[in-house]
């Protein structure tokens, strides 16, 4: 009875470090370079030993100085705005702060009440969202602060599970209005800006093909393991990013026996779900999913995201991502704007029977206006 106990505890522990380690996977490469460089400053036991991004020291020592003039210039007597710093110091690579109250309590000496009080201060604080413990109390923060007040008052009716007809009778809005506001509420950031958005993306790896061979280098990452020694958080961290690692590139290795025709720079993207990655590398096909979100890969075809390699073929054996591409190649080089319909017509020719209904909402995902909004941009032009 006593052994079984003691695998039970063995199996919580482990589901609870697992759980403790999920964003590290679901992290990107710039995300975990900033949540490195800031460990760093305050432990010298953490230090990138590969896959390092040079500006992003100076912009996690930039985004922690910004929070902490602001706890300075503050309220609050010195012992809460040094429990605010200690915060500050635990938010993850998103800029949140998940642990439970509790948890950051024992961890830190005091009591919950002051750790709810300080969290609490530092969503006040500069860039919105700062101190949230979820992606959607984020957005809630980004709601309160709209330059519209309507759009608060649609996010809590949406929490609240509000239908739209009661909503527009509430708000006295059309709605189109109704329409509108669920659009903001819905692209409301879940995140905070951690630092100036550069427009660039950044891979987790580059493949190129040269003399009939794919060439594979690897871009994720890493501390460098002779500075860590025995320092638990560096430790931690070292094996995080090992897990993290070593759960890529079983992902990798599946998609690019599969797409191996993409990476060698044909226009070819054969069917690849999930679920067949899961089975392949005995792993949950939820854990592919957190996985592969915002990684990408240098290619012969240019940067592309990871989850554009997983494709179901349509009715007519197709991929939706290969006739998208089709469809951007043929607005971008009309001399002029052709309607939806035209636009299936050309499809078809290519290869892709595809309605008229279908065309546009790809279109619309892609971003490009209908005809007559290329028009004007042409003339404009």
């Amino acid at each position: 009875m006593q052994r079984q106990e003691q695998k039970q505890v063995q199996q919580q522990q482990m589901t609870q470090d697992l759980v403790q380690r999920l964003p590290v996977l679901e992290a990107d490469r710039l995300a975990l370079s900033f949540r490195l460089a800031r460990l760093a400053r305050h432990n010298p036991n953490i230090h990138i030993g590969s896959g390092d991004l040079g500006w992003v020291a100076d912009a996690a020592s930039a985004f922690e100085e910004k929070l902490f003039t602001q706890i300075r210039e503050g309220s609050g007597s010195d012992s809460e705005k040094e429990l605010r710093r200690q915060l500050v110091l635990l938010l993850d690579h998103r800029g949140l702060l998940p642990d439970m109250n509790d948890v950051l309590a024992e961890r830190l000496g005091v009591d919950v009440t002051q750790i709810e009080q300080a969290r609490q201060a530092l969503l006040f604080l500069e860039p919105t969202g700062i101190g949230a413990r979820t992606e959607r109390e984020c957005q809630y923060r980004h709601a309160i602060e709209h330059e519209d007040p309507r759009v608060v008052d649609v996010f809590d009716a949406i929490e609240s599970g509000v239908s739209q007809k009661q909503m527009a009778s509430v708000l006295a809005i059309s709605d189109e209005e109704l329409a509108h506001l669920e659009r903001i509420v819905a692209t409301l950031p879940k995140r905070p800006l951690l630092y100036e958005e550069t427009g660039h993306v950044f891979p987790e790896v580059e493949v190129q093909y040269e003399d009939g061979e794919l060439i594979t280098t690897w871009l994720s990452p890493e501390l460098d393991a002779t500075r860590v020694g025995n320092d638990r958080e560096a430790k931690w961290w070292m094996t995080s990013l090992a897990m993290r690692n070593e759960t890529l590139r079983e992902i990798w290795a599946v998609i690019a026996s599969r797409q191996t025709e993409w990476l060698k720079g044909e226009l070819v993207l054969n069917p690849l779900t999930r679920r067949t990655v899961a089975q392949q590398i005995g792993k949950h096909e939820s854990t592919v999913g957190r996985a592969i979100q915002g990684k990408f890969a240098k290619t012969e075809g240019g940067i592309m995201e990871w989850k554009h390699f997983f494709v179901r073929s349509t009715s007519h054996g197709h991929s939706p991502f290969m006739i998208k591409r089709t469809l951007a190649e043929l607005i971008q080089r009309e001399k002029a704007p052709q309607s939806d319909q035209a636009l299936a017509d050309e499809l078809a020719r290519y290869g892709y029977p595809v309605t008229r209904r279908t065309v546009t909402n790809y279109r619309e995902e892609l971003g490009f206006g209908n005809s007559r909004e290329r028009e004007r941009q042409l003339w404009k032009g």
